[in-house]
């Protein structure tokens, strides 16, 4: 996460500042609020139409009450983010990038349009996330192996990988080839396909005839999707069974294939191979479901005075 925040987006333009809310005796300016939504804002309204922007203003400082709530508790919990553990955070990011200091994190940070002092106030925003995730929330999340086992057995059934037959041949281009050339081979390979396509000529014929790269032995069996090297596979999978892709040119090689049957394949993984997998989207779940619920009342129970309107 932190190596998110290296490329955070750039600092807010200019706004007539006011108070936005107050959060129990926290006050929000305006200017807070577009300067982590000022590109949610703009791109949800374009036409700064006054409905609109408030709208999307209001959608923004619930996010950053929900920010002061965290801080406010922690806060009361003594569990509060120092400049300290931000700054081993840097330093963290420094050796993660092996940059020679902070100077050139600081310097990376600045030629992509932020502030440094904004970064290093995302970088308290996220420590105080993690920090109230695990110590308030987590806590607080239980989960049964059936729960796990559960999930296992509904998502496996699911847990399928389209697949297909492939027959395929290539024409080789010689190491020397001129453009002029290769571009008249390719033409020849399209003719071919569209031959192919409408029934006027066979498959065996054509594999005789133009297989002068001598690949179709390296076809003929079921793949599944992202077995084949990308730029087959994405024609493969492009085509319908029974049809020939376009020529497909791959280094030396012009790939002509055909797909001769589309399926699926299930891709059930045993109960010990998944159930970690399974666990942790189950905890980031219910992690995120205990949030929501310890937000809702602890906004309930504040003071909050929101000033838009």
């Amino acid at each position: 996460m932190i190596v998110t925040l290296l490329v955070s987006g750039a600092s807010a333009t200019s706004v007539v500042d006011r108070v936005a809310a107050v959060v129990n005796d926290d006050v929000v300016a305006l200017s807070e609020v577009y300067e982590i939504g000022q590109a949610f804002i703009e791109k949800r309204c374009p036409q700064s139409a006054s409905q609109c922007m408030l709208d999307a203003e209001l959608e923004i400082l619930d996010v950053k009450i929900r920010r002061t709530l965290i801080r406010q508790e922690l806060d009361k919990l003594d569990l509060t983010v120092t400049a300290a553990d931000v700054d081993q955070a840097i330093d963290k990011t420094v050796r993660d990038y092996q940059l020679e200091s902070r100077s050139d994190l600081k310097a990376q940070v600045e030629a992509q349009g932020q502030r440094w002092d904004k970064y290093r106030e995302e970088i308290f925003e996220y420590l105080r996330t993690v920090t109230f995730q695990s110590r308030v929330l987590a806590p607080r999340v239980t989960m049964s192996e059936d729960e796990v086992r559960d999930r296992f057995q509904r998502e496996t059934r699911n847990m399928k990988k389209p697949t297909a037959t492939v027959s395929g041949f290539g024409m080789a281009v010689p190491a020397d080839a001129s453009e002029a050339y290769v571009s008249r081979l390719t033409e020849e390979a399209r003719g071919i396909v569209k031959r192919l396509n409408e029934g006027k000529l066979s498959w065996s014929q054509a594999v005789s005839r133009h297989d002068t790269a001598n690949m179709a032995g390296n076809f003929g069996r079921e793949v599944l999707q992202g077995e084949l090297v990308e730029p087959i596979d994405k024609a493969v999978f492009a085509t319908d069974a029974g049809s020939v892709t376009e020529p497909v040119a791959l280094g030396p090689i012009l790939f002509v294939l055909r797909v001769e049957e589309r399926g699926e394949r299930s891709m059930v993984t045993s109960f010990e191979e998944s159930q970690e997998q399974i666990r942790n989207v189950i905890f980031q779940e219910k992690l995120a479901e205990a949030e929501e619920e310890w937000y809702q009342r602890a906004r309930r129970e504040a003071v909050i005075d929101v000033k838009l309107k």
